[in-house]
């Protein structure tokens, strides 16, 4: 039913971004818009706020100094049905991207001084340095959260077909 996948996209003009996403909810949020939207926003209110807990985790990481700032989209129309947590700002992308090509921005070899701060940052980890790892340590709550949430969903659903006399 739900799948978990995490996408990097490089320079393309819009800069570094990442994303955490939960998809395969496509037919439960259809039933839900339809028959209990009041379950619809319980259910992306509880994955919210779970999913919140990564954005802080993630946040409170970066290095010394530096408060990284990510962002939680979420969608529940179209094919891109879920949420995101993404890179909010340039720093954050660059702190947490930083070296993932081992190019410059122009596609020449890095300078000396970015060399260095790639090194320095690699002392956290590689790129995807700090949502990874708040996702990493996070993930196990997060899919019970979700899971739940879903499950919910899917019971407000079905008691709601059960008064109809229908079966979803």
């Amino acid at each position: 039913m739900t799948r978990y996948s995490g996408k990097v996209t490089g320079a393309s003009g819009k800069g570094f971004s990442a994303e955490i996403r939960v998809e395969g909810l496509e037919q439960t949020i259809a039933a839900l818009r339809a028959l209990e939207p009041e379950a619809l926003k319980r259910m992306n209110k509880t994955i919210r706020a779970s999913l919140t807990k990564v954005k802080s985790a993630a946040s409170a990481s970066g290095p010394p100094g530096h408060r990284m700032s990510y962002r939680i989209r979420a969608s529940s129309r179209g094919k891109r049905t879920g949420m995101s947590l993404r890179a909010a700002d340039k720093e954050t992308s660059i702190f947490e991207f930083a070296g993932t090509k081992g190019r410059s921005r122009s596609g020449g070899p890095i300078t000396p001084q970015g060399a260095a701060m790639v090194k320095w940052l690699d002392g956290f980890g590689k790129p995807g340095r700090f949502m990874w790892d708040a996702w990493d340590k996070h993930k196990s709550v997060f899919e019970r959260d979700l899971k739940a949430a879903i499950g919910e969903a899917e019971h407000a659903v079905q008691a709601k077909l059960d008064a109809a006399g229908e079966r979803y």
